[in-house]
């Protein structure tokens, strides 16, 4: 395809792929500035989880399937029908009457934005060689990035506006306009060719099964079951035994939806290995800062979005030049390397995190972990699909997609347990005579270290300590407990994410980097593990 176009023809369509990659990326963090309105208008408060976790799930079981249809079949006219669904989905959200009906077209939402990541990546692997992938691919990072950090200010721009609904309505226009660039000039055709009965249906069915099942088991372990509960035990015992059936299947499928055949490419599991290690570990480890800045620094909930600001600016400045370099020098393993010591550096920073420290700490830290982000994340993505055959890029792009959004799933998930269990053991250790001082449902509020940010939460709880002997210090204590602890659960999730980057670090120095060539053409057959 790429090799009779003009870039200019190029760049119209690679100006619809990034439109579409900001309004996927958009909808993970918009409806976050909008709930409370969409609570008060809609009720249905004990569903509100849904509304952010349905389309998380159906985004992420839509990625591989879709990639392996879009390597068979050609890419646009499933690129195309994930950028309508997805805009219709968007008009039904912001029609929505119910909180059950929005929570459907969420679903059908993360449809279609799964089936936009699928083929995103994987059109500009057939757009652009090998070389030129590594100028351009930043550039769709930087855009996914930073409409997901910029999506709670839109968000509450939005609502505080027009109303909550626009933050789905504003995907209209702009779906609009990718879908009629891509309908009127990406080629259609392509892909390797088949037959609807050499599709792997049973094989996409399974990992949809073990995927659905562990994602719920984590959702529902941290809301409402617990980790040792019947259903999320059950949960995960269904996506283990789904998962070895998956295996099975692909084994003998000989249009596998994941080839196993991947999993012996040395460059493409380097790739994915940087992937899973920093998506679960480190990126799992980041949605707990606001809490940090809240509770122990003091800050509002406005600073606890602003100190995320510099990282995002950071990324898209380093993999905008980290992209330009490796594409005119041809190399990229030191500048993968460097931008993983500088992940390095910021880990173990955050993991030096404590009551008190000044904010701009946070924001500087912060930066550098974008700088690290942006001279990994999109040169591991054009390393992938450099280390596969044209016939699989699609796949190429959208497992490394899939096993970043798991990844990150599973990292926050048993982060937030980690974050739980530090707190409470040193809240317990700091205030040990609280719990004799008190009724039993005020020390369980203070055990939730967010009570300062409920005022009529806190008043209660702060009353009925003041009526105890020495109750004034005893309160002061607390508060202080509460502060220190959050500090201490921090510092060791940050522990873990700094282990995780030295890995990082490892498998960037150990990799044997491949040429990325300048010409359409299947590489050099992959170093075998």
């Amino acid at each position: 395809m790429g090799a009779t176009m003009t870039t200019s023809e190029k760049l119209v369509i690679m100006s619809a792929l990034m439109t579409a990659m900001f309004l996927f990326a958009l909808d993970q963090s918009i409806v976050a500035a909008a709930v409370p309105r969409i609570v008060a208008d809609l009720g249905g408060l004990h569903l509100l989880g849904w509304v952010f976790s349905i389309y998380a799930v159906a985004s992420t079981v839509t990625i591989p399937f879709v990639g392996k249809l879009s390597d068979m079949f050609g890419r646009r006219n499933y690129l195309l029908g994930g950028v309508l669904l997805f805009v219709g989905a968007s008009a039904g959200c912001g029609a929505a009457p119910s909180m059950e009906f929005l929570i459907a077209m969420r679903c059908l939402q993360g449809i279609g934005g799964g089936a936009i990541v699928a083929c995103v990546f994987a059109t500009l692997g057939d757009l652009f060689t090998p070389i030129e992938r590594a100028k351009y691919l930043p550039l769709m990072t930087g855009m996914f990035t930073f409409s997901l950090m910029a999506g709670p200010a839109i968000g509450g721009f939005l609502t505080d506006g027009p109303g909550w609904r626009w933050s789905f309505y504003l995907n209209i226009p702009l779906g609009v306009l990718s879908a009629t660039l891509i309908a009127l000039r990406l080629p259609a055709g392509g892909g390797s060719g088949g037959r609807a009965s050499d599709v792997d249906f049973a094989g996409s069915a399974l990992l949809a099964v073990a995927t659905v099942s562990s994602m719920f088991a984590l959702i529902w372990a941290s809301e409402a079951f617990g980790w040792l509960s019947v259903p999320t035990l059950g949960l995960l015992g269904v996506s283990l035994v789904t998962a070895v059936a998956f295996v099975f299947q692909e084994r003998r499928h000989p249009h596998a939806v994941i080839p196993l055949s991947l999993f012996r490419n040395a460059p493409f599991m380097n790739s994915i290995g940087i992937t899973v290690i920093a998506a679960s570990c480190i990126f799992g480890a980041l949605p707990y800062l606001p809490t940090f800045v809240q509770t122990s620094l003091g800050g509002s909930a406005t600073a606890s979005g602003v100190v995320i600001i510099p990282r995002a600016l950071a990324l898209l400045l380093t993999s905008t030049l980290g992209g330009q370099l490796v594409a005119r020098r041809g190399k990229y393993k030191g500048v993968m390397t460097f931008g993983a010591c500088c992940m390095l550096i910021a880990t173990a920073l955050l993991w030096r995190l404590d009551a008190g420290q000044p904010i701009w700490y946070l924001a500087v830290f912060m930066g550098l972990m974008g700088f690290g982000e942006g001279m990994v994340f999109p040169i591991s993505q054009v390393v992938a699909q450099a280390a596969v055959s044209r016939d699989q890029q699609g796949v190429a792009a959208s497992s490394r997609q899939f096993f970043m959004q798991v990844a990150q799933a599973f990292g926050t998930g048993i982060f937030g347990l980690m974050f739980v269990a530090g707190y409470m053991s040193s809240f317990q250790h700091e205030v040990p005579d609280l719990a004799r001082a008190v009724s039993p449902a005020t020390y369980e509020s203070f055990q939730d270290p967010t009570l300062q940010l409920d005022a009529a939460k806190f008043d209660a709880a702060a009353s009925e300590v003041h009526t105890q002997p020495g109750g004034a210090v005893l309160l002061d204590r607390a508060l202080a407990a509460q502060r220190s602890s959050v500090a201490s659960a921090i510092q060791l999730i940050f522990a873990v994410s700094a282990v995780a980057a030295v890995a990082v670090v490892g498998v960037t120095v150990m990799q044997r980097p491949i040429p990325l060539s300048r010409r359409f053409e299947d590489p050099a057959p992959p170093e075998i593990l």
